[in-house]
């Protein structure tokens, strides 16, 4: 079967419909990797493609047919034996069982190309010598900082500091730092684990890295990654699901997990100097008693915390809110919850930190800040909330500015050039 394209000189070419083989950890939606996994796998499909999904077993996953080849379920915490721990930590090293699964899989539906998301852990970096051995070519999306810093984050939660100092090399910091679950032995297994897969020079067989913003981009060249491996390109979202709201309610929100790392702190203290705004904290974590202790302390009756709420639920409230906080303290990479913002016409205040900076233009479709910087958020936060004028203006930007960065259209036509570039270039073909 043949698809086919139009070139910019209005030519149409004739392309083959692919096996994608989309890999990822979880087959549900667990976080932003999840989430973009299933909206690009809903894209490919929608032009035709075939998505062969491959992950691991777990009670929450959507259906699959692909399903009885899944590795075996997993969970890494401390209630287990300690002979179950030996065996998790193997797997965490190399899987066999995971690559033995992947190659059938392989065998049973012979993709064309795979499509990597988060597989360390649950699955490992073993998958990739199946890969090598059957001359798949490689994208993996580069959804945290695994590949150049041992604990993903490139911050150390214990001191609640940005944290490089993996990133020119040398992965056994976290032994000493203790960066990972405050445990000199969590610290010891993820600096093993990344020694390991340099070492053998694992990550070679992944053609391209995909990094979802240029900040991802620069860090992983810093941690030694060759930037001609490494294409940027935005998430993407089905944008017909988010409808534009030009109306709002009189409230404000933060949407996100509750920890130390989200500035949630910084953004408490700067609305205990506001008086005429009403923020609704969405989601929870191990930080919200910590924060609501705080705003009874200093009297915040201006700031609610409604939990974790369902999906279409937070859509609505982010949809009637006049704008979105996204006060973060660490390198977030490209935050979907911004996306999700733009897209149905909510400005965003971000931190100028990460990935952050490229999905807001100041003054536009939004207001940037220092983080960590209460007077500064403070500043923001009130300039908006006597502005309400500006408000709207920004929030007709914004639902623009999302269809010109997150289109599924655009988002199609640039990952299918590196998909057919990658299988060309694996597999070249043949002289006629």
């Amino acid at each position: 079967m043949e698809i086919h394209q139009t070139d910019v000189s209005g030519n149409q070419r004739k392309h083959p419909l692919l096996k994608i083989l989309m890999v990822d950890k979880y087959y549900f939606i667990k976080g932003g990797a999840e989430r973009y996994m299933f909206e690009l796998s809903a894209l490919l499909e929608r032009h035709g493609h075939t998505v062969v999904p491959f992950a691991m077993r777990h009670p929450e996953n959507a259906e699959a047919a692909t399903e009885p080849y899944f590795v075996s379920q997993v969970d890494y915490d401390d209630t287990v034996s300690f002979r179950n721990r030996i065996r998790q930590a193997v797997r965490i090293f190399y899987s066999r069982e995971a690559r033995r699964s992947v190659e059938a899989l392989i065998l049973k539906y012979r993709p064309d190309i795979a499509h990597l998301h988060m597989i360390d852990h649950q699955i490992s970096p073993s998958i990739l010598h199946a890969f090598r051995k059957h001359r798949i070519p490689v994208i993996q999306t580069v959804h945290q900082y695994k590949l150049i810093c041992p604990n993903y984050r490139l911050y150390n939660p214990g001191t609640g500091q940005i944290c490089e100092k993996c990133l020119k090399g040398c992965p056994f910091y976290p032994i000493k730092t203790r960066c990972h679950r405050e445990s000199r032995n969590a610290g010891l297994a993820i600096a093993l684990e990344a020694w390991l897969h340099r070492s053998i020079g694992i990550y070679k067989t992944v053609g391209v890295f995909h990094s979802p913003s240029h900040f991802m981009k620069r860090k992983l060249v810093e941690g030694g990654i060759p930037g001609n491996r490494i294409h940027h390109l935005f998430y993407t979202l089905d944008l017909d699901a988010f409808h534009y709201e030009p109306d709002h309610d009189d409230y404000f929100v933060f949407v996100g997990r509750l920890s130390h790392e989200k500035g949630l702190v910084t953004l408490l203290k700067a609305m205990a100097g506001i008086q005429n705004g009403n923020l609704k904290i969405v989601g929870d974590g191990p930080l919200r008693p910590t924060l609501e202790e705080f705003a009874a302390d200093f009297k915040l009756k201006h700031v609610s915390f409604l939990g974790n709420q369902p999906k279409q639920a937070v859509q609505e409230l982010v949809s009637r809110a006049q704008f979105l906080v996204c006060p973060s303290e660490w390198y977030e990479n490209s935050p979907l919850v911004i996306y999700e913002a733009l897209a149905v016409g909510t400005p965003v205040i971000g931190a100028a930190i990460g990935g952050i900076p490229e999905l807001i233009l100041s003054g536009e479709t939004g207001d940037l800040f220092p983080p960590g910087d209460v007077m500064a958020l403070r500043r923001c936060i009130q300039g908006f909330l006597d502005n309400p004028m500006k408000i709207r203006v920004m929030a007709r930007n914004a639902r623009a500015h999302a269809e010109a960065l997150f289109h599924p259209d655009l988002h199609y036509r640039q990952i299918m050039r590196v998909y057919r570039h990658l299988i060309e270039k694996t597999n070249p073909p043949e002289d006629d």
